[in-house]
């Protein structure tokens, strides 16, 4: 709740904050300094509180150069809109307190910009000062001959106001740690949510929905009572009417549910073995609660293909997806709201939402000559953009797609949590990885063995891995 009234906070502040800004003219080099100005000082002081209290140090000048796929993180296409002034003042409160310019890398000469930096990283070149890439991408650059493991850099403090702690978890192994996640390249619209149609919900005698989650009931039990419910009545007034639709697979979903118990598969702390740590009853619960869900419901529909269609055209009532489909269903006619994915039960203390694997992650490549700077530049680029990234997004979906201020409210408990577990990161490239968690819990789920047996089959296949890569 802390972090929700936050948000809100901030979206007042930032609003405030951009009414008398302008922008300003541009420069040669891709200087991002040069997005916009503002007309008095005030309000770039308010910005600068943000970073007042970080160490200070003078670079006289020098260009901070990014190495990213997701320039759209970094400043604005359109300096006039009020993400672009939001980036203009936060990048200039970072400027002015280190005395640097923020500049994008050339990237040109190779296909992507992942193959540029493990190019230069190879070759010691100083190519860059800061990495931002999609997971998927960061992933393939995870070896010690191209990233610098993140905890060794001098004055990065992800500690700091705008980190996601828990994000270093998932890019360790061992005692390397290969990047990070925080409100600076926090996409808000890829974490997951459920969409649910409001008119079906109206011709029921369920409460509202959107009470029952403030009241700390919206678990997946009453997930599934109220799919249930939906599609008995559609059923009774010969209505083809589906529970649950996604356009994700079957194996997808038991992801999302998995992340929003906020439960993790290792334990992996820093300068140790990552090690499996869910055979316990909260485990055996899920697979217990995602089985009748998806196996045993007669609600549910796991054509992925026509998820979006059939929501679109009113002939289903959830449909769980990544918050920007809102984009996808707006205008179709149908009336339609969200809620987080349901917690596992009610106990549960808090809302976690799934990201999928597009998230960004930071990094620092090998061969920068200045580590000092990487690490006091990033942690003000981090700490400067504290909530800024949710706000905006926020007020951007409540003013072209949401369809009612609740949805906003809703969409706040949403992104407010968003998930991290090696499995995901690591998963990518390791067949371990992703066997001993993801694999392991969609074949228990859908009685392809019992729970214990794959654990032990999967727990040997992980160790092995492991025992390759770390001895």
């Amino acid at each position: 709740m802390k972090k929700i009234r936050a948000l809100f906070f901030s979206l007042a502040c930032v609003l405030l904050l951009l009414t008398s800004c302008s922008p300003r003219q541009g420069s040669e080099n891709n200087s991002l300094s040069t997005a916009g100005t503002a007309q008095s000082g005030e309000e770039e002081e308010k910005c600068s509180d943000l970073v007042r209290d970080l160490p200070t140090s003078d670079f006289h000048e020098t260009q901070f150069r990014i190495a990213t796929d997701s320039a759209h993180l970094v400043f604005s296409s359109n300096s006039e809109s009020v993400v672009g002034k939001a980036y203009y003042l936060r990048n200039a409160a970072v400027e002015k307190k280190y005395n640097v310019k923020l500049s994008l890398t050339d990237e040109s000469g190779l296909p992507t910009i992942a193959d540029r930096i493990k190019t230069e990283a190879l070759a010691g070149t100083d190519y860059c000062d800061l990495v931002l890439l999609e997971s998927n991408r960061f992933q393939s650059l995870a070896s010690p001959e191209i990233l610098t493991n993140a905890r060794s850099v001098p004055y990065l403090n992800y500690r700091a106001d705008g980190f996601f702690e828990k994000s270093l978890d998932e890019t360790t192994l061992g005692s390397f740690t290969y990047g990070f996640c925080g409100d600076f390249t926090y996409e808000p619209e890829q974490t997951y949510a459920v969409f649910f149609n409001r008119s079906l919900l109206a011709q029921t005698a369920l409460p509202d929905l959107y009470q029952l989650v403030r009241d700390e009931q919206w678990d997946m039990d009453n997930f599934l009572l109220y799919a249930e419910e939906v599609f008995s009545l559609c059923r009774a007034n010969k209505l083809s009417v589906s529970g649950i639709v996604s356009p994700q697979s079957t194996e997808e979903m038991v992801n999302v549910f998995w992340a929003a118990t906020g439960f993790s598969f290792f334990q992996n702390d820093y300068a140790t073995r990552p090690a499996l740590v869910y055979n316990n009853e909260n485990t055996k619960n899920f697979i217990t609660t995602l089985r009748n869900i998806f196996f045993r419901s007669t609600s549910y529909t796991s054509s992925s293909d026509t998820a979006l269609t059939s929501f679109r055209n009113g002939e289903s009532f959830f449909m769980i997806a990544p918050l920007s489909f809102a984009k996808e269903v707006k205008g179709f006619g149908v009336d339609w709201g969200i809620v987080p994915i349901p917690k596992l039960d009610i106990n549960q203390t808090a809302t976690y939402s799934y990201m999928g694997n597009n998230h960004v992650i930071a990094g620092f490549a090998n061969g920068s000559s200045n580590l000092t700077m990487s690490g006091m530049v990033t942690t003000a680029l981090f700490a400067a953009s504290k909530n800024l990234n949710q706000t905006l997004k926020v007020q951007s979906y409540l003013n072209l797609y949401l369809n009612a201020p609740q949805d906003a409210e809703m969409m706040e408990r949403i992104i407010a949590n968003p998930y991290f577990d090696p499995a995901a990161f690591f998963g990518q490239s390791s067949p371990a990885f992703k066997a001993s968690t993801q694999t392991l819990l969609y074949r228990a789920i859908s009685s392809e063995g019992t729970f214990a047996d794959l654990y032990k089959q999967y727990q040997r296949m992980l160790e092995n891995d492991l025992n390759t890569k770390l001895g």
